[in-house]
């Protein structure tokens, strides 16, 4: 087996962990200090490794992945208590840490040749990940495939060109679950005002979601053409679309994905 160290397990760390112990492909070794007494307790029953204080970490150790899963304030403090861990040109160092370029980590470990940032999002809990995957210039293809496969058992995996692209993909789909559970609320809040109660009203907004996705997914149509297929002239639907042009809908999404999207260039200027 494959071995994996994950330094830092939050809520996108424990999300990609779960994933990978269900495949009962890779030997996992967790280092968060901050987290050890929760994540003992969470997963005691699972065959992982957990160590509170890099000091304790084997530094004869190999190690085919090494996660940085950290919260951005925190990296740099990482980077220092890992800095004396000796690791070889084959080893794969990834960061899920959003905002942080891969020049950071060239710089710290200068041996290294495979690094990777990937920026998952939060469905990776139930397998339904979007995983969006940029490498170094000097990563080789049997490394990229390695690494693909890893984060395949949390979901779709793709290979951006550059950088500048997982910034992007941060505002889109680092992002977008809160953007869709926010619409879901205000759909739903809408159905309980119209007089359904709470239970009936996630029903029907949920199964409408999913349903939705599955056919844009399964039919060879855009989305556009499917709001012209379901919106008839002088019909429901139409009157409630009107409303949302009315409203700038598609404006305030250009806005709101543009407001993540700077805010992930910043974090990767601190």
């Amino acid at each position: 087996m494959k071995k994996v160290l994950l330094i830092g397990c939050g809520h996108m760390g424990s999300a990609l962990l779960t994933s990978w112990l269900d495949s009962r492909k890779y030997h996992i070794t967790i280092i968060d200090p901050l987290k050890y007494k929760i994540l003992k307790k969470k997963f005691s029953n699972k065959k992982i490794k957990l160590i509170n204080n890099f000091s304790k970490l084997d530094k004869s150790a190999s190690y085919n992945f090494v996660i940085f899963a950290t919260k951005p304030i925190d990296l740099n403090q990482a980077l220092v208590n890992f800095s004396s861990i000796n690791l070889d040109k084959k080893t794969n160092i990834i960061s899920v840490v959003a905002g942080k370029k891969i020049e950071i980590f060239e710089k710290n470990f200068d041996n290294v040749n495979n690094f990777y940032r990937v920026m998952p999002n939060m469905p990776a809990l139930i397998g339904e990940s979007m995983n969006c995957i940029v490498s170094s210039k000097k990563a080789n293809l049997v490394n990229k495939k390695e690494v693909e496969k890893l984060f395949s058992y949390s979901g779709k995996t793709i290979f951006l060109d550059n950088e500048n692209q997982i910034d992007m993909s941060t505002a889109i789909s680092g992002s977008g679950p809160g953007f869709v559970f926010n619409l879901i609320d205000a759909m739903e809040k809408a159905a309980i005002k119209l007089g359904f109660d709470s239970k009936t009203a996630k029903i029907l907004v949920t199964q409408t979601f999913k349903g939705s996705i599955n056919l844009l997914i399964k039919n060879n149509m855009t989305a556009k053409e499917l709001v012209n297929t379901v919106a008839t002239k002088g019909g429901t639907t139409e009157a409630g679309l009107n409303v949302m042009k009315t409203r700038k809908l598609h404006q305030t999404f250009t806005e709101l994905v543009k407001a993540s999207y700077k805010k992930a260039k910043k974090q990767g200027k601190n």
